[in-house]
């Protein structure tokens, strides 16, 4: 038999939100540093249960990046094939049958502004889910910053001043 009963105040590891990470190396670099930071920002929305990273290792930068930061949980889906798209492909195949078994994350963190994921994204919304979207300068669709909103989207080099509670990334967003 189960307690149900659970002393007031005192959240368990059961009742956290589970949090994905898909990180698209191909399309977005992230120094040591920064993927600490955004490991760091996921803490606390809930349970980290999924941290992945796509890449190509017949890209030796893709290779040695998805290896910095294997220490930080992140497991390395290799994907090696130059068709175009192979690396959204395979996040996309992945993130689906994900959400498709029980327990589902609540929140996803998608490394990668690509307007590939838009439908995707869409899709997730639809069902529910909270999306968070972190992409380089210059490399973010606006559709995709206008389907999770300005504050579910965050520039890469705006972390620092996201884990200080500055507002400065959605007042740089907002200016450009």
């Amino acid at each position: 038999m189960t307690n149900n009963h659970l002393p007031i105040g005192k959240e368990t590891k059961q009742s956290q939100a589970l949090v994905h990470i898909y990180w698209d190396l191909q399309n977005v670099h992230l120094t040591q540093k920064q993927a600490e930071l955004l490991v760091a920002f996921a803490k606390p929305k809930g349970r980290l249960d999924c941290l992945k990273t796509y890449y190509n290792s017949q890209h030796q930068n893709q290779l040695l990046a998805k290896n910095n930061v294997e220490y930080l949980g992140f497991q390395g889906v290799d994907v090696r094939s130059n068709d175009k798209n192979s690396v959204d492909k395979a996040l996309t195949f992945d993130w689906i049958k994900r959400v498709a078994i029980k327990p589902s994350p609540e929140i996803i963190i998608l490394v990668s502004g690509d307007r590939d994921f838009a439908p995707l994204i869409s899709l997730m919304l639809a069902v529910g889910k909270t999306i968070i979207v972190f992409a380089q300068r210059c490399k973010a669709s606006k559709k995709v910053i206008n389907l999770v909103g300005d504050d579910n989207f965050h520039y890469i080099d705006n972390l620092p001043s996201l884990l200080a509670g500055n507002t400065q990334d959605k007042a740089e967003r907002l200016s450009a």
